[in-house]
């Protein structure tokens, strides 16, 4: 007996329906994946960046520490006068210096007489710092951490290429991955007597900057040649000292445009890696090397395995495969005595699930119902929530990822990024309406004896409390950035006449002179502030900024504090 009419428009409609949840489900899942690897791209994007930061900040610490250095009386004395005393006085400082910093193999002070002879030599043995004297101290002028540091002057930083160390000596740095900073040690006349260098361990470097990276992130890093300095696994790491070659963009292609110099940064989903990581998500970017070195740049990057990115898309599936298979027992169930009312439940999920998949308001559900297609769209509805509320957490920690990259971490003021974002707009809106914009340039004055006598924690909670002081002491509408160590930048947005730069810079002083209580001590701190206005003093952001920084040098070379502009008032 040949079905009639309404078995076969059952029949139809069952297919239909099977048919259209299983194209829904899959659309569902391949849009919730897709969403789910560009969020991760835009996640490890934004890590490296920071870590990227990180770096920048870890390097700039060391510079700090090797200033310090250069500047001890005793590193002086001990290379114009072989003083014993003064020459174990530094030691104990290179001794302290490298307890409190793990990552670092050695420090040494080393004549440019002599052919480069090490004076005070201080290594890391059995994870403690050791002096070297006598015999052990050996020649070091032919190594280019010497010879070129020593053409640099006071005050500058040579960096080295990162590479496996196989310097003669007995110590913890021999044959592991390191890198050198020096800095000239200058008499009186500003010649280069000597150098101060650290040896510091790249592996312990990076594992301490990325220890707040989820356990998944694997860490990869390559110099500007593109051979790979860090990666998962140790085999594939400094293949020149091997007398191969292992290149970055070989096991991830897209990163030769870094590596030729095409592009700044990169996002990608890999196949099988060489490497054996799998399948991945990862980010990598440039990063220029600002200081003398024969590194330009290095190729930071940060993958995360795909599987995981995924894994949640995956469970979205099951459930879709299984609402689907709940929808066509259904189908075939209720389709003979529903097939005309069966048409229009079937088309409304079919348009919410298509204006979810493409942004758009789902519109409403037959959740009411309480058959098949009442559960279908309880299920896809609590999916819809499910999918929702992790794209919102994934928003909310990229935001909070955007936000630490654009901020001091230590005073939580919007750091050089930010500012100079900020400053660019301000100047071309000026330029629009003929306005005008105000930098001042806030230096503090003997920061640094601070430091020195209290430590770098209350050097810290004076920098926290300078910062507040500064906010409450400007308009609402005005910017204040830390834009490294005792460096603070005041952006004025509107128009402000001469005379009311004065006032602010003069509140600002008063503010920053007051006493500050730190634990029941107080501690002043005094400051110099150079003035540029946008446009009679600069016409991009670096320009009004070098110009206000002159100012506060002159300033500052009075060494009485105070501010000054940059040129003369024009009203």
């Amino acid at each position: 007996m040949k079905p009639g009419l309404a078995g076969k428009l059952a029949l139809l409609l069952a297919s239909v329906g099977a048919l259209t949840s299983g194209l829904t489900g899959l659309y569902a899942y391949q849009t919730s994946r897709q969403t789910l690897v560009e969020s991760a791209q835009n996640t490890l994007l934004t890590s490296t960046q920071v870590l990227a930061r990180r770096i920048t900040l870890s390097r700039q610490e060391i510079t700090r520490n090797l200033e310090v250095l250069a500047r001890h009386p005793a590193a002086l004395s001990t290379l114009q006068q072989a003083d014993a005393a003064q020459s174990h006085e530094l030691a104990m400082l290179f001794s302290l210096l490298m307890s409190a910093n793990p990552s670092y193999f050695q420090i040494r002070l080393i004549s440019a007489s002599n052919h480069g002879i090490e004076r005070v030599r201080v290594d890391r043995q059995d994870d403690k710092p050791i002096e070297v004297t006598g015999d052990d101290l050996q020649e070091k002028g032919h190594y280019p951490y010497v010879a070129e540091t020593l053409k640099l002057r006071a005050g500058e930083f040579y960096l080295s290429e990162i590479t496996v160390n196989h310097e003669r000596g007995s110590y913890a740095g021999m044959d592991q991955p390191a890198l050198q900073l020096a800095t000239p040690v200058a008499d009186g006349r500003g010649v280069a007597i000597g150098v101060v260098v650290v040896n510091v361990d790249l592996n312990g470097m990076f594992a301490l900057l990325a220890a707040d990276l989820p356990a998944n992130f694997k860490l990869f890093l390559a110099n500007d040649n593109g051979d790979i300095l860090i990666h998962p696994d140790p085999s594939r790491t400094f293949g020149f000292d091997k007398g191969r070659r292992v290149l970055i963009a070989d096991e991830f292609p897209p990163t030769r445009d870094i590596v030729e110099g095409r592009r700044g940064h990169v996002v990608f989903e890999s196949i099988e890696s060489a490497g054996g990581n799998g399948p991945l998500v990862a980010a990598f970017m440039g990063q220029a090397v600002d200081v003398p070195s024969h590194e330009r740049r290095l190729i930071l990057g940060l993958g995360q395995p795909l599987s995981e990115v995924v894994a949640q898309a995956h469970q979205f599936g099951t459930a879709i495969l299984q609402i689907v298979l709940g929808l066509c027992v259904g189908c075939l169930l209720l389709a003979a005595i529903l097939a005309r009312a069966f048409t229009r439940p079937i088309n409304a999920l079919n348009s919410a699930a298509q204006g979810f998949a493409s942004g758009q308001p789902s519109g409403p559900l037959p959740v009411e119902r309480r058959d098949e297609i009442g559960a279908l769209a309880r299920s896809f509805q609590q999916m819809q929530n499910q999918i929702t509320k992790q794209l919102e957490g994934l928003q909310n920690n990229q935001q909070e990822l955007e936000r630490l990259a654009q901020h001091d971490m230590l005073t939580g003021l919007p750091n050089r990024r930010l500012l100079v974002s900020r400053l660019e707009k301000a100047m071309a809106h000026a330029r629009r309406y003929g306005g005008e914009v105000s930098v001042l340039f806030i230096d503090l004055d003997d920061f640094k004896s601070i430091n020195d006598r209290c430590g770098h924690d209350t050097g810290d909670l004076v920098l926290k409390a300078v910062a507040q002081r500064l906010l409450s002491s400007m308009r609402e509408g005005d910017t204040v950035a830390r834009i490294g160590g005792d460096e603070f930048v005041a952006l004025l947005g509107a128009p402000t006449p001469h005379a009311q730069l004065v006032t602010v810079a003069e509140k600002l002083l008063g503010g920053i002179r007051a006493p500050i209580d730190i634990e029941g001590v107080e501690l002043t701190v005094g400051a110099s502030i150079g003035i540029s206005r946008y446009p009679q003093d600069g016409q991009t952001a670096s320009e009004l900024l070098a110009t206000a920084d002159n100012a506060m040098y002159t300033v500052k070379a009075t060494g009485l504090g105070g501010f000054a502009f940059s040129s003369k008032p024009a009203d």
